[in-house]
């Protein structure tokens, strides 16, 4: 799961330009669009359904019934019937479909409230419609239409019955206090009789009052009350242009992220793997290369250079000599499952730093059919391999190895292909090739062959028949995997044929492992570009000279005493140093750094700058033991 991760991780590392763009596009197509569309504003009106609230003691069946008649209206609103009859009242240009598309409706089912929000760009216009739309709706709802009559009818009644029953019952109460003063048997009955007439007069009056109540509140469910018109609003309605670009940048992400994940997927191509020890069809991973220029001057200096492609080549050397001191070998060959891969780059570097460990080292372009191993070291090619093989050529010549070229490097010498032949797979079965592999074991400590491609060439297995190891080179993002299967059968179908590993190349460098090393602090800005200005004058510096009296900024200084700008910076606070202000720096007068050398290190004083550049400790020996080969690696890092 970790290993799964990590791969995750470095693959969203590499294709981060793409998960960025996939983010910018979509939320700049987004923002462009979203940024044309006008303000709009929104106007609301809130009607009542029913009268359920004004009652005392409203019914939960009636508070249902006004709930289910609010969502009726809701939908009601929005309808044709209604929409014709505002567009016809305001003279509006809109059809009623678009008229419908600027309505929304909320209910509150817990007060039988109905919200009516009408969205549009003009803020009059939007007030103007809810209202219009909830006059409209309690024009043509039942209670407007034909229930306006009886319902004045029942609260005349109401109104009628209620003096009624006031009258009566003042009657009554002064018929009971006239009873109080009276003493006759014959008026008491009287006042009795008018007592008990009037008390059912008034019962028959408040039967009446409470059967009109009854129905006055059973016609009043399906009626509309405007509780608060719409006004016009002051500001615009709060867009959902952050929620829009914010959903732009993540789909255009997650279209990014499975693009990545699908190319991952269908690309087979052999990926580099730096975060552990790597196989691939059981065959071990020596090293890598990175991708450098083919220009011969900074191939040759790569495995004299402290940088993560040098590094990396002597890793893959002390690889290939460890390899060797398990079972030795004198003669390698290069090749790779197709072409431009990097094998000639490979063998000309490899070359160059078996050599720089102090080891005599042959390179022979034994590719007969597009050679350049010869253009790596800028050296012609007009006698070589192909001409030595030729039955015409003498032993003489074969012995001599004539054609053998100094390639510039100490120790190091060039056969180049030579003339190109019709059929190289024939030239290759001559006797001479046998004898000229004895010949170039006798003149060197390691002969590295330049081969064909595996799966180009049929002359690669003659070629690898006499030679005691193969070095397979697949190329980073290139080489697909059922390539180098399929160059794996050729190769192992060989009997004897002994590969030592496989070497990618193409791979980029400069990860935390190499940078830690090899990384050097530096101003990227303009500013800090005129602070690295060498001179008082802004000129650029010269490389220190002998004049105690010069100036030099603590880049040179420290670069001279082997140490770090902080350090010399502290050096100067406890004294071992004196700085100078010029301008807007710091500098050191060169004759202080000469008497601090002089004075801790005895013995390197008046050393030049230019006798202290590294170099690679020449190895003169060939090794024979794994701990030989560590020491001296060991030697050499020191």
């Amino acid at each position: 799961m970790e290993f799964d991760l990590r791969r995750y991780l470095r693959l969203l590392v590499s294709w981060w330009w793409l998960i960025v763009i996939g983010a910018i596009i979509p939320t700049a197509v987004s923002y462009y669009f979203v940024s044309r569309q006008p303000n709009l504003y929104q106007a609301k009106v809130v009607l009542m359904v029913g009268a359920t609230l004004k009652q005392q003691n409203p019914s939960a069946s009636e508070l249902g019934l006004a709930a289910h008649l609010a969502r009726g209206y809701a939908e009601m609103v929005r309808y044709r019937p209604i929409t014709s009859q505002v567009i016809k009242a305001l003279s509006l240009k809109q059809s009623p479909d678009t008229l419908a598309g600027q309505i929304s409706t909320i209910v509150r089912p817990e007060a039988n409230l109905l919200e009516i929000y009408v969205t549009d760009r003009n803020p009059q216009a939007a007030a103007l419609i809810a209202n219009a739309l909830a006059d409209e709706l309690i024009r043509q709802s039942p209670a407007s239409q034909t229930q306006g009559e009886q319902q004045r009818f029942v609260e005349e009644q109401l109104n009628s019955l209620k003096a009624k029953i006031e009258q009566v019952q003042k009657d009554i109460d002064e018929q009971k206090a006239k009873l109080s003063t009276l003493t006759s048997a014959s008026e008491i009955q009287s006042v009795q009789e008018n007592l008990a007439s009037l008390e059912g007069v008034l019962s028959r009056y408040r039967a009446e009052h409470a059967a009109y109540l009854q129905s006055y509140a059973g016609e009043s469910i399906n009626q509309l009350t405007v509780v608060e018109p719409a006004i016009e609003p002051r500001s615009p309605i709060a867009g959902k242009k952050p929620l829009i670009l914010g959903v732009a940048a993540v789909a255009g992400i997650g279209l990014a992220l499975g693009g990545v994940f699908l190319i991952e997927y269908l690309d087979e191509t052999l990926q580099w793997d730096d975060s552990q020890e790597q196989k691939l069809l059981d065959w071990p991973v020596l090293g890598a290369l990175g991708h450098i220029s083919s220009e011969s001057g900074k191939m040759i200096g790569l495995a004299l250079e402290r940088s993560p492609e040098g590094e990396a080549l002597r890793a893959l050397r002390t690889a290939i000599l460890l390899q060797r001191s398990h079972q030795a070998f004198q003669t390698l060959l290069i090749t790779s499952p197709g072409s431009q891969e990097g094998k000639s780059f490979t063998t000309a570097s490899l070359g160059v730093a078996m050599a720089a460990a102090g080891l005599r080292v042959i390179l022979v372009d034994g590719d007969m059919r597009k050679p350049t191993l010869h253009e790596r070291f800028d050296r012609p090619n007009v006698y070589g391999l192909a001409d030595l093989l030729e039955p015409s050529a003498s032993e003489a010549d074969v012995e001599s190895l004539k054609g053998l070229q100094d390639t510039g490097v100490d120790r190091l010498w060039l056969l180049s292909a030579g003339n190109l032949p019709l059929d190289p797979t024939m030239l290759l079965m001559s006797p001479h090739y046998p004898r000229l592999v004895a010949s170039l074991c006798g003149r060197a400590d390691t002969v590295i062959f330049d081969g064909p491609p595996v799966l180009l060439a049929a002359d690669m297995s003659i070629l690898a028949a006499k030679l005691d190891a193969i070095m397979v080179v697949v190329a980073q993002g290139m080489t697909v995997r059922n390539q180098l299967h399929k160059a794996r059968t050729v190769l192992e179908g060989n009997e004897g044929t002994r590969v030592l590993g496989i070497v990618f190349n193409q791979v980029r460098l400069r990860g935390q492992s190499y940078s830690y090393y090899y990384a050097k602090p530096h101003r990227s800005s303009w500013f800090g570009a005129l602070l690295d200005r060498r001179t008082l004058g802004g000129k650029p510096a010269e490389p220190m000279i002998d004049d105690p009296n010069r100036l030099v900024s603590l880049s040179e200084a420290a670069e001279r005493l082997g140490v770090s700008q902080g350090t010399v910076r502290r050096w100067a606070r406890l004294g071992r140093l004196s700085l100078v202000r010029g301008g807007l720096r710091w500098w050191v007068r060169q004759s202080d750094v000469e008497a601090l050398i002089a004075r801790e290190t005895p013995g390197r004083a008046g050393e030049s700058a230019a006798s202290r550049t590294d170099s690679v400790r020449k190895w003169d020996v060939p090794f024979t033991s794994t701990e030989e080969i560590r020491f001296h690696v060991d030697a050499e890092a020191r």
